[in-house]
């Protein structure tokens, strides 16, 4: 049986997990149960991007409804994911709020609490971004790296 593709390149992630939904529970629904090639991509900043760390994350907590996911990453291509259904797919969640996916858009590369609060402050105020900054990093959507220099952000 071939493989079906499901090709998630140019959209954010939210647009992505909601892609992906749809395109698998209908590839299920219509009994396909083969393997299915999701095509993320590795991110054009070289260090992962958004969308794979974010549809991965989906499919494992999801695991149950599936037969097996793969990531291409052992196989020399950490662009793509591939998975066999099991199970039909429960709708994505709606959309970060506009602050979280602020700092989620601007945090692709790690920055710092300062560089984001000079960014971003403006729009959203020094006390809100600090809160949701501490909110993502307990969530784990937002992963905190220190190192000698200093303590950065990064999203995962």
């Amino acid at each position: 049986m071939v493989a079906r593709r499901i090709d998630l390149h140019g959209l954010t992630a939210d647009e992505a997990l909601r892609t992906f939904i749809a395109s698998y529970n209908a590839l299920f629904e219509s009994g396909y149960r083969g393997r299915i090639e999701i095509i993320h991509g590795y991110g054009s900043s070289g260090e992962g991007g958004v969308i794979r760390p974010k549809l991965r994350a989906f499919l494992r907590a999801h695991a149950d409804r599936f037969k097996r996911i793969a990531e291409g990453d052992g196989v020399g291509n950490p662009g793509m994911t591939w998975v066999e259904g099991k199970g039909r797919l429960p709708a994505a969640k709606s959309a970060e709020p506009p602050i979280q996916q602020a700092i989620l858009d601007l945090c692709q590369t790690p920055k710092s609490e300062s560089r984001i609060l000079a960014k971003l402050v403006g729009r959203f105020g020094d006390p809100a971004i600090r809160a949701a900054i501490r909110d993502m990093v307990r969530s784990g959507s937002l992963e905190l790296i220190r190192d000698s220099a200093e303590t950065r952000y990064r999203s995962v």
